[in-house]
């Protein structure tokens, strides 16, 4: 397998980055890319550093604007981190990264140096206004993107979130109008922890996405992560996580029932940019499921797991998970790889490339093709293609249309006879010949209209 220029290249800028001492300047903000922020209460339930080991494979993915931890101190007997305070657990597991990096970056130079994320890694308790300092300036930057929020939690014995913090001195220092303008740039993805922010001061957060409810057969839904994904396409947490993949997969804490509970990874899940979610459209799906308005708040952009999925057989929420979950644990496994491993010696995920726009609007028993033919594989592997419609995310509820060719990169269908504008969802999954196999996909959205009446 050869590399080719451009990429080596860029493994070259990403290695002679890494050398030098100190904070640097963050790489310039690429257009689309998400800026997240993480609140966690690390040192309770150990589920947070399971998650916080996935989440650091992933920061390539986003601009990390920052990273709170909101627990003065570890919780004795649950908790067996040899570091005994939220932040300074977090601290460590960033530095764990960092002893990964030289060999993440060769893997994708996107990754974030080590300095920068210790930089951002700050304390959230109460005895601190460390948190609240980092929100205000990531939210205040002349920056037009949003901030998504993630709380993965503020149980008992963790302080209050940063976030409630931050908005109760904003409503007091700029008043309303001030905080309706901080507010509206805000993102929620996981918990609320924020008081009456949420559901009485308004206006409400543009976005919420509740990544943990509701409750379905007495269990919430981030308690089904682990059981959907454990195992997934032959997924065994030492082989992949513990053993042989360096100082951050060593760090993966095994104490927490469900070995591989992963409670607040849906959180930032439903945030991994794959080619098939748009974090603004919740009820399109993603890797973390696909979500519903919110019955409990009417009238609120408010979301929650409420929705059901048709699959190999039976409709069910878990349907909406399972579907990925090869997928996304393979995705997992081959990022621990870069861990310990060369460009040549891991696995990378495919860019897939469908030719025109992914928005497309046709009429009533027409024909379209679309072609995919220009994806391409970094590794030189082989591709396989799989087209199939995604009838719960449309409007469409009619039988769907016969997709010709839905193994090969070139495909069409006949669009179905509308009275009214209906949508229609078609899902590319490109799935490479790696080891672990790795997925990537594109998603069109097809809008059958019937030409105006004269």
């Amino acid at each position: 397998m050869r590399v080719s220029g451009w990429v080596g290249a860029m493994l070259l800028a990403g290695v002679l980055g890494c050398c030098g001492s100190g904070a640097q300047a963050a790489p310039k903000a690429e257009p689309g890319r998400l800026r997240v922020i993480v609140e966690t209460d690390a040192g309770g339930d150990p589920d947070d550093e399971q998650s916080l080991v996935r989440f650091l494979l992933y920061t390539n993915e986003w601009d990390v604007e920052g990273i709170i931890a909101n627990r003065a101190a570890a919780r004795d007997g649950e908790n067996r981190n040899s570091e005994r305070t939220g932040p300074a657990i977090v601290r460590r597991m960033v530095e764990a990264y960092g002893q990964c990096y030289s060999r993440l970056v060769r893997h994708d130079p996107r990754y974030p140096k080590p300095a920068d994320l210790l930089r951002h890694t700050v304390s959230g308790t109460a005895d601190s206004d460390a948190g609240m300092r980092l929100i205000m300036a990531a939210v205040d930057a002349p920056d037009p993107r949003p901030i998504w929020f993630m709380n993965w939690g503020t149980d008992y014995g963790s302080d209050p979130s940063s976030l409630k913090r931050t908005l109760d001195r904003v409503l007091a220092e700029r008043g309303q109008t001030g905080y309706a303008a901080f507010k509206s740039r805000l993102r929620i993805s996981g918990d609320d922890q924020f008081g009456d922010h949420t559901t009485k001061t308004s206006p409400p957060f543009p976005i919420w996405v509740d990544t943990l409810r509701p409750e379905l057969d007495g269990r919430r839904w981030y308690h089904r992560f682990s059981a959907i994904t454990a195992g997934a396409g032959g997924f065994d947490l030492r082989r992949d996580v513990l053993a042989g993949h360096g100082p951050l997969g060593a760090l993966y804490p095994t104490n927490t029932g469900p070995a591989q509970k992963e409670g607040d990874s849906m959180m930032f899940i439903y945030l991994i940019p794959t080619g098939m979610n748009d974090p603004e459209q919740p009820t399109w799906g993603s890797w973390a499921g696909r979500y519903g308005r919110n019955e409990a708040h009417p009238g609120r952009p408010y979301y929650c797991a409420n929705q059901a999925d048709a699959w190999q057989g039976s409709t069910h929420r878990e349907n909406s998970l399972s579907r990925w979950a090869v997928h996304l644990q393979n995705d997992f496994r081959a990022r621990m790889d870069w861990c310990v491993a060369d460009y040549l010696g891991a696995n990378h995920p495919p860019v897939v490339r469908v030719a025109g726009p992914l928005r497309r609007d046709i009429a009533p028993g027409s024909t379209l093709t679309l072609d995919a033919s220009r994806s391409t594989d970094p590794d030189g592997q082989g591709l396989s293609y799989e087209w199939a419609f995604y009838p719960e995310a449309g409007a469409y509820v009619g039988p769907m249309p016969e997709i010709k060719g839905s193994a090969t990169p070139r495909v069409s269908f006949r669009a179905p006879q509308t009275a009214s504008p209906q949508t229609l969802h078609l899902v590319l999954a490109v799935t490479d010949k790696g080891s672990p196999a790795l997925t990537r996909y594109a998603r069109v959205v097809v809008t059958v209209a019937p030409p105006p009446s004269s």
